[in-house]
């Protein structure tokens, strides 16, 4: 399998950092080698990805020669430098005794055993085996690694989602390759999950850097382990993770460079940083005061000259790096980052407009807000009041456009996108105020300062958006390591008090994520508290002989439109006798069915997308697997969605592809490209009588939503408007 190609790689690296690295410590060693491996691997990806987009490569046999030839090369390698002596194979075997958890405690083994079992494990297996449904995956994250694969190029392409083409790209880029190399989306979410191991073990070298020793070091990484946010994002296709990962190794690296010269260490943070711009633009925000932190005590430490070699390394990586995507990005809107507002490629504004102390106080209480929500309804609206009372006070616009991209609220949104790190921040907050008082080290007081302003900064340059506990992620991590620093080199409590109740808490975010839930918590929840609806409505008058026949004891049958209400409340014995009889008459069949083990790959698909998946189901019978569809919407949309439902493989011999979209797009290189096509997917009618002859009609085939054309003959005709 073409995959193992990318392990085998990633392998031998681990390998040769292992066994190269003046490290003592296994345990230090092994996450050293594993940031470096990810690092490097990244590099690679990034190297095989332009050149062959330059070929117009970019193809399943293209990754696997490229692939085959880099495997065979860097296992030589770990060959030659065995044979040569410098560097000694059977060393791998101190390994063991880490995998053993040798010089930990009773209690620590059970808590990292633990946290494997129950957290990384079940992970792992969500990120192999869950279908890759996140609302921005579908919209652009895997729809423009699609649209790569079918032009063979990186290049930007005709296309009705903007987002598409300006926005960050280099996650996709490492997931293109596990597509390549497998042929499916069935390994994609191995880039994020390779990112949050990555994170848990930069954030305990960052704790190690500080003076903690191996319980602090092991809860700073369990804080970060457990954080929700991190645990939802590390099953999917999302960027944040990855870009978060990048900016952890960049700070780590740039400690290691601060205790030595290490070119190796340089190259590494740099490269760090520039991938995580690469990754997420806002990275380069909260790295802003670190970059600062560690160019004046290179400055002072290492003197002028070397510092200047620090910065043309920085500048250099960050050259290469954003080059080409800025080159494709300016060739076509005039722009290195983004459409310019003044053009029909105008999209959405993410940079703040105006600027004072007032409005980057306001941002930031307001993306606080988003982590102090709780599952109490009452609670969230008095905070919501009281914070929207402060904002009238100091005269600021709570959802000033200038200043905020959607409506402020305080909620609990158990959502892949935007769920709540409460527990996290309340610890964040505690340790903040105590480290002003404690005397802690100046080096651990400067690090909480870099974090705190990056957060300033964030909050400063950004509009605030509801989705944005996801890109606060750099926060956490940092406030991971001030959380341990305060509780273990002040306190000096048992860090197991506090990495328990963090595990515990968080455990059912790891099962019970709404977009790939593996145990259906809320059938569960219900069943065991023997919780039965006060009425039950039929969808159909079969389905309502079906309720009769096994329920006409409790509830009143006929009822008020098709809706029938309980006669009575029964106690809990005989709410669970009504909740076996509802589930025996299918009343719970799609809540029983809602984890991903019982589900059907294709609905999976459309958790994000519930509506689309019931009226393309309709539609689905219709498409032959070997056909091409010409997607022609009116919304600013992606369709991998629809694409993954009709064949989730990409060597498939059909395909989709927007046959709609801008005239601006016309002259790109891409939009040559030809694309016949036998049917055609359109969200409005009124598209299909404007563009299509209805000499070339055989039939329309429609559901809620969307409908299906099929064409009498096959058309290369695209449409820009």
């Amino acid at each position: 399998m073409g995959i193992c190609l990318l392990l085998i790689s990633f392998a031998c690296l681990f390998a040769i950092f292992f066994l190269c690295s003046s490290e003592t410590g296994a345990y230090t060693n092994l996450r050293r080698a594993f940031l470096l491996s990810l690092i490097t691997n990244a590099g690679i990806v990034f190297i095989y990805n332009e050149i062959a987009s330059f070929f117009n490569a970019i193809n399943t046999t293209s990754a696997l020669v490229f692939w085959i030839t880099e495997a065979v090369g860097v296992s030589g390698l770990v060959y030659y430098l065995n044979r040569s002596g410098k560097i000694d194979l059977s060393r791998l075997a101190v390994l063991k005794g880490a995998f053993r958890l040798a010089g930990f405690g009773k209690t620590y083994k059970i808590v990292i055993t633990a946290a494997t079992l129950l957290y990384m494990l079940p992970l792992l297996f969500l990120a192999l085996y869950a279908a890759p449904n996140n609302f921005d995956t579908h919209m652009y994250h895997l729809n423009r690694i699609l649209i790569w694969i079918y032009n063979g190029n990186l290049d930007h392409f005709p296309t009705m989602h903007l987002q598409q083409l300006y926005l960050n790209v280099f996650a996709e880029y490492l997931v293109l390759d596990t597509v390549l190399l497998s042929g499916s989306d069935q390994f994609s979410g191995l880039i994020q999950f390779s990112a949050f191991i990555g994170s848990v073990c930069g954030i305990g070298l960052i704790a190690r850097k500080f003076g903690l020793g191996k319980d602090g070091q092991l809860l700073a990484s369990i804080c970060f382990l457990t954080l929700p946010i991190a645990v939802f994002e590390s099953t999917s296709t999302q960027v944040d993770l990855c870009g978060c990962f990048f900016f952890i190794a960049f700070v780590y690296f740039g400690f290691e460079l601060l205790e030595k010269k290490s070119a190796l260490a340089l190259v590494a943070m740099m490269q760090s940083l520039a991938f995580g711009g690469f990754s997420k633009y806002t990275i380069l925000i909260f790295a802003i005061p670190f970059a600062v932190y560690f160019g004046i005590r290179i400055l002072v430490q290492y003197r002028f000259a070397y510092a200047m070699k620090v910065l043309g390394v920085a500048i250099t990586l960050l050259i290469i790096t954003f080059s080409p995507f800025f080159y494709r990005n300016y060739s076509l809107f005039g722009h290195v980052m983004s459409p310019l507002r003044d053009t029909r490629f105008a999209s959405e504004e993410l940079p703040a407009k105006k600027h004072s102390v007032l409005f980057t106080l306001s941002s930031v209480i307001k993306n606080a807000g988003l982590n102090i929500g709780l599952p109490n309804t009452s609670f969230n609206r008095a905070l919501d009041g009281k914070i929207r009372a402060f904002h009238e006070s100091i005269g600021v616009g709570i959802d000033d456009p200038d200043l905020s991209v959607d409506p402020f609220s305080v909620k609990y949104s158990v959502h892949e996108d935007m769920i709540p790190n409460t527990i996290h921040f309340w610890l964040i907050v505690g340790a903040g105020i105590m480290l002003l008082f404690l005397p802690l080290s100046r080096d651990i007081k400067w690090f909480w300062t870099c974090s705190a302003l990056g957060f300033l900064l964030f909050c400063t340059l950004m509009k605030f958006q509801l989705w944005s506990t996801r890109t606060q992620m750099p926060l956490f991590a940092m406030g991971a390591v001030m959380i341990a620093c305060v509780y273990s080199l002040k306190f000096r409590w048992k860090a197991v008090y506090l990495i328990i109740p963090l595990l515990v808490s968080s455990l059912p975010f790891v099962y019970g994520n709404p977009s790939k839930e593996l145990v259906s918590i809320s059938f569960v929840t219900r069943k065991a508290l023997g919780h039965i609806p006060v009425a039950i409505c039929e969808s159909s008058a079969e389905t309502g002989k079906v309720y009769e026949k096994y329920l006409s004891d409790y509830y009143e049958f006929p009822g008020k439109d098709n809706c029938h209400p309980l006669k009575r409340w029964p106690d809990y014995a005989e709410r669970t006798k009504v909740f076996s009889l509802l589930e025996k008459a299918g009343y719970y069949d799609q809540d029983r069915t809602s984890n991903i083990i019982s589900m059907n790959r294709n609905r999976a698909y459309f958790l994000s997308n519930p509506d689309n998946y019931l009226s393309f189901k309709e539609l689905l019978p219709h498409i032959p697997t070997d056909r091409n569809v010409g997607v022609m919407f009116r919304r600013n949309v992606g369709y991998y969605h629809f694409w993954s439902a009709t064949d989730n493989n990409v060597q498939r011999p059909g395909r989709m592809d927007y046959i709609r979209y801008m005239k601006e797009l016309s002259p790109l290189k891409n939009a040559q490209k030809k694309f016949c096509y036998e049917y055609v997917l359109s969200d409005d009618p009124t598209l299909i009588d404007s563009f299509i002859p209805r000499g070339n009609i055989a039939r329309i085939y429609s559901s809620e939503l969307l409908h299906l054309v099929e064409l009498k003959k096959t058309s290369c005709e695209k449409y820009p408007f």
